[in-house]
């Protein structure tokens, strides 16, 4: 076979070989998961504590004002208690994007719903699509209350 013809098919394979295994990715898109960890409410509540991010439903999409992603999403536990988070992209590789936010719960006993800031979380999320990791802790005693999240991504 003469020199060109490798050549081209290196070339063609390479070329295939990265269609197959994008090295950006880019993972925007529905994400869903489940957590565990427990913390106390902020206020006094008829329950003793809540499992946050016990299921999560967020999406990743690019952040419309600054390069990089925002995630942004709600977290419920199986008491219907539920609150929200926000975050942004604070490192991205080839493989990996993380990010880093806030989260909040929600006390609807109040009209209006009355909102509290419970924490921060990271979550990290392989461009593949394949899963996402993350640590959520609480503003209130992060080193007794805090928690882990997981999940991957479902849709564009």
């Amino acid at each position: 076979m003469s020199n060109s013809k490798k050549l081209l098919l290196t070339a063609l394979a390479v070329i295939l070989l990265l269609g197959a295994t994008p090295l950006f990715a880019q993972p925007v898109g529905t994400w869903d998961g489940t957590g565990e960890g427990w913390c106390p409410f902020p206020v006094p509540y008829p329950s003793e504590y809540m499992k946050p991010w016990q299921t999560w439903k967020g999406r990743l999409e690019p952040d419309p004002n600054q390069v990089g992603y925002i995630f942004f999403g709600d977290w419920y536990d199986a008491s219907e208690e539920h609150g929200s988070f926000k975050g942004r992209a604070i490192l991205e590789t080839p493989t990996e994007i993380g990010c880093r936010g806030d989260w909040y719960w929600w006390d609807e006993r109040v009209d209006p719903p009355r909102v509290y800031h419970m924490g921060t979380f990271n979550m990290t999320f392989r461009r593949d699509g394949r899963s996402c990791r993350g640590e959520w802790i609480t503003t209130h005693t992060p080193a007794i209350y805090h928690g882990t999240m997981e999940g991957s991504w479902v849709e564009p």
